[in-house]
């Protein structure tokens, strides 16, 4: 095991978007307020709020230099990504930690990640609590790696969060970060990317809660079951690019994940008459398909996009496709 290198000199760099929380935002900044860990900047990256943001923030620059306000500028995309990318431009920190507006830290959440940090270690990743609304515990978050890191979640087998990661800066200097192209599942494409390939003795898991993940009753499941173009097309993006690395990786078992994941999705835009995003996700198979396999599901689509044919048994047979495919 390397050397600790924890120093007094060590700052972390806290990056938080926000809109329109104001409601939420001073149990955040009290918890990054309360940490035992003293050394660092809070960058606060105000994403257009039409609330009482600002006003809140402020009283925390004013009582704290520690806390900046930044207003999201217009060469950023707007949303959470494009805060969070333009919060880290304007960091200065040895290491750096995306949070949440809505999220709590625990008092000892940011000693205990930077305390694990080792000559080699470029990530520490920890674990959380689900909660209510009301910060009332639903489950504690269990991170335990069956396989390797990148698998594990690109499998959803290992749960981690935005508030999970601290990374070292100069890890993420050479990197894209959040993809802002994308409308849903930005986490998740941006986690995935990092952790591919990542070796072993890169990152550390401390399955440990340090952080407070609170959901919010928005009615998503109901907003789930409708089919929104744009985050499909989010959707496939993902998929795609985690099935061309499961095949990088001659993984049969998270290219199947992710095989299946894609003909779910096709099938859902055929009933939904989304010829874009079925193309894209058809070009994607094709560069990790056989000849012999993506012709039959070429024909199988083509049939179903012309005769409007969707049958369980059309559907059933796609996903069957590939169980004797080898790399």
């Amino acid at each position: 095991m390397g050397f600790i290198e924890l120093k007094k000199s060590s700052l972390i760099s806290i990056i938080i978007p926000t809109f329109n929380r104001s409601h939420l935002l001073k149990e955040t900044l009290d918890s990054v307020l309360a940490q035992t860990y003293t050394n660092w900047e809070c960058i606060i990256v105000d994403d257009g709020s039409t609330d009482n943001t600002k006003g809140i923030i402020d009283e925390y620059v004013k009582n704290d230099n520690r806390f900046q306000y930044h207003k999201r500028p217009d060469s950023y995309s707007s949303g959470g990504n494009g805060a969070r990318n333009y919060g880290f431009e304007q960091s200065k920190g040895d290491y750096i930690q995306w949070f949440d507006s809505d999220d709590v830290m625990l008092p000892d959440y940011l000693k205990t990640k930077v305390s694990a940090f080792t000559k080699n270690i470029d990530l520490v990743i920890c674990s959380g609590s689900h909660t209510n609304y009301n910060l009332e515990l639903i489950r504690n978050i269990d991170l335990k790696v069956n396989t390797f890191l990148y698998k594990d979640y690109a499998m959803w087998q290992l749960e981690v969060l935005t508030p999970s990661v601290l990374f070292r800066k100069s890890f993420l200097k050479d990197k894209s970060l959040f993809s802002t192209k994308i409308k849903k599942g930005q986490e998740s494409e941006f986690f995935s990317r990092l952790f591919f390939k990542l070796p072993a003795n890169k990152y550390t898991i401390l399955n440990k809660s340090l952080f407070l993940y609170r959901q919010h009753d928005n009615s998503i499941s109901k907003k789930s079951e409708v089919y929104f173009k744009p985050y499909a097309a989010s959707l496939s993006f993902n998929y795609v690019a985690n099935i061309k690395r499961a095949h990088a990786l001659k993984d049969f078992e998270v290219f199947k994940y992710y095989y299946n994941a894609i003909i779910k999705l096709i099938f859902l835009g055929l009933k939904n008459r989304d010829k874009e995003n079925i193309l894209f996700m058809l070009k994607g198979l094709k560069n990790v398909l056989p000849f012999y396999y993506k012709i039959k599901l070429c024909l199988i689509i083509r049939i179903s996009l012309l005769s409007n044919k969707r049958s369980y048994k059309l559907k059933r047979y796609s996903y069957n496709l590939i169980d004797n495919f080898e790399f």
